[in-house]
């Protein structure tokens, strides 16, 4: 099947233009994936603030019971 002139043209616009399409997809795909692996991060050192500020508390904690319980047994 021999194609036309103008028809030639319109193929290659229209590869040209998936092609463009995919590639477009996949940079958008690109950059979603860095902004929600960017959230993760965030979102895990938060955590890890938190658990260390909640260590210390729990620590401060247990030091004072430990004390209240060395003063009733000296009591």
């Amino acid at each position: 099947m021999i194609l036309t002139e103008t028809e030639e043209m319109l193929v290659i616009i229209l590869g040209a233009f998936m092609f463009m399409a995919i590639i477009g997809r996949t940079i958008k795909d690109y950059q979603r994936m860095s902004r929600e692996a960017k959230k993760e991060v965030t979102q895990r050192e938060k955590d890890i603030a938190y658990v260390k500020k909640l260590k210390e508390v729990v620590d401060l904690k247990n030091e004072k019971l430990q004390k209240q319980i060395k003063e009733q047994d000296k009591a």
